[in-house]
């Protein structure tokens, strides 16, 4: 397939177009390309659609900027597509994060989307059921590894266990295919952030559009629960659970899941080239039930309007809680705190800690860190080699005469400088950004101010 770039939302995004007949849109999942799309299954499909696969936005040959990753940008990067395209309305197939791409473009452009299926996704939200710590673990913590060794440890909860353990070879020609032109770490992290903080929930039972929901049995990452819970609030949604099937319910059984798709959507064609030739011929006038059906649609819709309240009623509530305790899932930005600035390796370590749960990667400083200044540059250059992104450092009033030496000796490798207390002025370089927390450090403030600030600096990388 020949690849042909667009220009959308002021970025380069590279797509592909194969077969005809009616449109058909995949959307990929997290941290892949669309050339990761099983080749069976593009060419099964492009047998009876015209399929358009694109790369997402920070992957493949699409452009990878820092920032700008929020879903519903996402979208209307698919959005602009097809307006350049000139395609007006496509039916929508997106998988895992894909699928929340997809939600979030029915939710923006209803009136484009004929049908619709979710494969291995969810709607996140309050409702929605999240992965055990462990398997993010598994999927977040690939500092430091080879593209192909980062593909090895996620297939322990992408894959089914059988399906890995009799398809080993496809598995690594899969791979080989996938980290051909791997996804920097930069955008692999903005694409997880966004997902993590996807909420369509209260927008579900406004989808009008024919819909089926597809997921395997034994799916580690994103369980079939959320598949089960959001066929309830789509209307009139369709549910295939495949038996014994994991995350990458598509490669694993490909023949089947392409069959799948593929009846569901020639059946909402057929069905639409029915109604269009009864439009045409009938010409007589509405019947009685015709005549009654705003009155009728409007009342079963109650049922709909009550649970949609319902469901806005917790996202408020959800939304409480961030304000008031939780924060904002992070960008994966390198962060150094210095411990003898907190006044204690403890309160670091508490920091730290929950540094790492909401999506960042925070590193302390340890008192032989900072004996010498040639030790503190080496661990400067350590958080920061691999990751190829300038640090922040975060610390306290008495330990500031480190940091400030750090940032002076390091401004290729700091971006910014957060202090938890008020010291009065500072001295450093203009390119390395000054911060206060004039709390301090006590826990509650920090973690309800330090969230918003951490989020609010943007990604910086540098040429090593």
């Amino acid at each position: 397939m020949t690849m042909h770039f667009a220009n959308v939302n002021a970025m380069r995004l590279a797509y592909r177009v194969q077969g005809a007949g009616p449109p058909l849109v995949l959307l990929m999942g997290y941290r892949l390309n669309s050339a990761a799309w099983p080749t069976q299954f593009i060419e099964a499909l492009a047998k009876q659609f015209t399929v358009i696969t694109l790369d997402n936005r920070g992957t493949g040959q699409s452009e990878k900027p820092l920032a700008g990753y929020a879903l519903a940008n996402m979208a209307r990067d698919v959005f602009e597509l097809l307006i350049q395209l000139e395609i007006t309305s496509t039916y929508l197939f997106g998988y895992s994060m894909g699928g929340a791409i997809a939600q979030e473009f029915v939710r923006q452009f209803p009136e484009r989307v004929k049908g619709l299926v979710l494969c291995a996704t969810m709607c996140g939200g309050p409702q929605a059921t999240y992965a055990k710590q462990s398997v993010v673990r598994v999927m977040r913590d690939l500092d430091g590894l080879s593209p192909d060794e980062a593909a090895r440890r996620i297939w322990k909860v992408t894959y089914a266990p059988t399906y890995l353990a009799n398809n080993r070879e496809l598995a690594e020609s899969q791979m080989r295919r996938e980290i051909a032109d791997p996804t920097p770490l930069h955008a692999a992290d903005l694409q997880f952030q966004a997902f993590a903080e996807f909420d369509a929930s209260s927008a579900l039972a406004d989808i009008r559009c024919p819909t089926m929901l597809l997921t395997g049995d034994i799916d580690e990452l994103i369980s079939p629960q959320n598949s089960k819970m959001m066929v309830k609030r789509i209307r009139n949604a369709e549910l295939i659970v495949l038996s014994g099937r994991g995350h990458r319910v598509i490669w694993e059984a490909t023949e089947e899941c392409t069959s799948i798709i593929s009846r569901f959507f020639l059946r909402i064609e057929n069905s639409c080239a029915k109604e269009a030739d009864l439009h045409v011929n009938d010409r007589n006038a509405p019947t009685l039930l015709e005549a009654l059906w705003p009155a009728l649609e409007m009342y079963a819709q109650w049922p709909l309007i009550a649970a949609e309240t319902a469901i806005d009623s917790l996202s408020i509530a959800r939304q409480s809680i961030l304000a008031t305790g939780s924060a904002p899932f992070g960008d994966g930005k390198p962060i150094l705190v210095l411990p003898q600035d907190l006044g204690s390796y403890l309160n670091a370590s508490m920091l730290t800690a929950w540094l790492k749960a909401t999506g960042y990667r925070p590193v302390i400083a340890h008192h032989a860190d900072l004996a010498t200044a040639k030790r503190f540059s080496q661990l400067i250059t350590n958080v920061t080699r691999h990751l190829r992104r300038k640090t922040i450092l975060i610390t306290g009033i008495a330990g500031l005469t480190p940091a400030i030496d750090g940032a002076k000796r390091h401004p290729e490798r700091i971006s910014d400088l957060v202090v938890l207390g008020s010291p009065g002025s500072i001295d450093v370089p203009s390119d390395v950004r000054l911060h206060y927390i004039s709390s301090g450090w006590t826990p509650m403030l920090t973690m309800t101010t330090l969230p918003q600030l951490l989020r609010n600096i943007p990604i910086q990388l540098f040429d090593q």
